[in-house]
């Protein structure tokens, strides 16, 4: 038996879960919809079970799991708990979930994805990326306006989010923190303290590369946006065009260490390709790989379906 975690409306683990079904493979998937109804555990029998709508399942049954993105979910209380005991009630069913994820470690089960590191923190990856050899785009952490006057303001740089984005809700209208460029010449004459903000030099660049691993396997595709935008994620899919590549295998091999250093067993990787250098930008440990899948022809889900 498999098990899936992932969300609802998720393209790829449907493709995924397409796959299985046409190699006949038993699995269940856990999603928004799918809940956890019931848990019983008997530790002096070593027992551990449990019901996903209603339907029971024997944790030692569970052979393979991959954990595509999401988290456990569940619908076991009858009644609507306390505000007041929310808090403890989400900690109780996260060491529940704990013990799930960590029993299915432990009994040999063959799990892939980033069932136990689900996020890295941008700086250190960088720092990282910086020691393995990798290049990275001149990178800077500013807390105070003035101190732009240290960096080289005849080039041209981007600002981007130190964590992950997130979606800001204000007045019904959504706003994205995508990557911008900044103009120095606006901002030597102010003096405020702001949030700490990445500064990164803007590269000149032929291409974007999208790399997906998973396992032991690299998958690229090159992304060329002729629009000169600074976020290639604000265009749309048909003004953008893509070509399969692969990457130098001394990349691959710097790829490799850098995510069994960060303990990820899959990833997106977003690097620039600049005048015959590749310059890293970013890792994504819940990366998409549908576009990378379906324009380098890749049939990655297949992969993934076929290893489970």
């Amino acid at each position: 038996m498999i098990l899936l975690i992932s969300v609802d409306n998720d393209t790829m683990t449907d493709e995924i879960c397409t796959w299985l079904s046409y190699q006949n493979k038993s699995f269940v998937r856990l999603n928004e919809n799918q809940h956890i109804t019931k848990v019983f555990f008997d530790f002096s029998k070593n027992m551990y079970k449990i019901s996903i709508n209603n339907i029971e399942y024997n944790l030692n049954d569970f052979k393979s799991v991959f954990y595509r993105n999401g988290g456990i979910y569940y619908n076991i209380a009858n009644q609507e708990i306390d505000s007041n005991l929310i808090e403890f009630y989400n900690s109780e069913i996260k060491s529940v979930t704990e013990f799930i994820c960590y029993y299915l470690k432990i009994n040999d089960a063959n799990i892939f994805g980033n069932l136990f590191t689900k996020e890295v923190n941008k700086l250190e990856v960088l720092f990282l990326a910086k020691s393995l050899g990798l290049k990275i785009p001149e990178t800077y952490i500013v807390s105070q306006l003035k101190d732009l006057t240290k960096i080289d303001c005849s080039q041209n740089y981007i600002t981007k989010s130190v964590s992950e984005m997130k979606p800001i809700f204000i007045e019904n209208e959504l706003y994205l923190n995508y990557t911008r460029e900044i103009d120095f010449n606006q901002l030597q004459s102010k003096k405020e303290n702001i949030i700490p903000s990445l500064i990164q030099n803007k590269i000149n660049k032929a291409y974007e590369i999208r790399v997906f691993f998973f396992e032991k396997r690299i998958w690229a595709i090159a992304t060329f946006d002729f629009s000169d935008n600074i976020d290639i994620r604000n265009l749309k899919d048909r003004d953008k065009k893509y070509l399969s590549c692969k990457l130098p295998i001394e990349i691959q091999r710097k790829i490799h260490k850098m995510a069994k250093t960060l303990n990820l067993r899959c990833g997106t990787i977003d690097l620039i390709q600049s005048d015959d250098d590749y310059y890293f930008l970013e890792i994504n440990p819940l990366g998409q790989f549908h576009q990378v899948s379906y324009y380098g022809n890749y049939q990655i889900e297949k992969y993934i379906a076929d290893l489970l």
